[in-house]
């Protein structure tokens, strides 16, 4: 059985003078190591709307520890609830969300050890103020669109290290890659996926991938038919590849 993190409050496509038009979209699936050593899907993913805005929330839990998956469930909802604290905030700073995050993270796993439940965590905030706020610690990667111009807001700086920073394996804040923008009546295209998805896609042709699912999506008129083409091609990953969890949660506004 493959176990995720999943609220949505407001996951419908919208289309309206004031927002724009809307869509989104995300799916898992477990690995094929997984699935012959018979063990749940250890990605974890949350899409929540709020009054004050959207959060997006991938995260990974490190396979090679026993309680990973309890660490991704609880990274999703550490970020949710860390938004929420830190929206009543009056003088925001966007570095102050991180150890909140750590702090509701560490709450949430209670009573398991850090060291038996460390994952990554990839999350975007959009507020209605017109403001994005991306965040990335460790693996998988998170492509960001403003007005159709493409960023990658981390990069894999060494391919040949074995260690991947998480929750409960950080030695300082700093390790977390932060980034704001202004969105405020712009076209915002959003892909956060896991590592089993970003370091098997062929190099040279990531940017080319995450396009044409912001394409696709465009294109499909329901929210369950683009949640049923993510996983499709989840689903049909190439074999020598799909030995991890994928998982990609998408969003588009224009």
């Amino acid at each position: 059985m493959i176990y995720l993190l999943q609220i949505s409050l407001m996951l419908i496509l919208t289309d309206s003078d004031s927002m724009g038009r809307e869509w989104f979209g995300y799916s898992s699936v477990r690995g094929l190591l997984h699935q012959h050593k018979n063990l749940v899907n250890q990605d974890a993913y949350i899409v929540k709307c709020y009054k004050f805005g959207t959060v997006f929330v991938v995260s990974d839990g490190l396979g090679s520890y026993k309680h990973s998956d309890i660490g991704s469930q609880a990274a999703c909802k550490a970020v949710c609830d860390a938004v929420q604290k830190w929206e009543q905030y009056k003088d925001k700073d966007f570095r102050l969300l991180i150890p909140l995050v750590h702090t509701f993270w560490n709450l949430e796993i209670f009573p398991y050890p850090q060291k038996e439940c460390k994952t990554t965590c990839l999350f975007v905030y959009i507020s209605k103020e017109g403001r994005l706020y991306a965040a990335q610690l460790g693996d998988g990667n998170i492509y960001i669109a403003i007005d159709d111009e493409l960023e990658l807001l981390h990069a894999k700086e060494d391919e040949f290290s074995n260690f991947t920073s998480g929750l409960g394996s950080i030695a300082c804040f700093d390790e977390w890659t932060l980034k704001e923008y202004d969105i405020k009546e712009k076209s915002v295209s959003l892909m956060l996926m896991t590592d089993g998805v970003s370091e098997t896609l062929i190099e040279g042709k990531k940017e080319e991938f995450v396009r044409k699912i912001w394409k696709k999506m465009s294109e499909i008129d329901t929210f369950s038919k683009i949640n049923n083409m993510i996983y499709s091609i989840l689903h049909n990953w190439n074999k020598i590849n799909a030995g991890d969890d994928r998982t990609i949660v998408c969003y588009r506004k224009k």
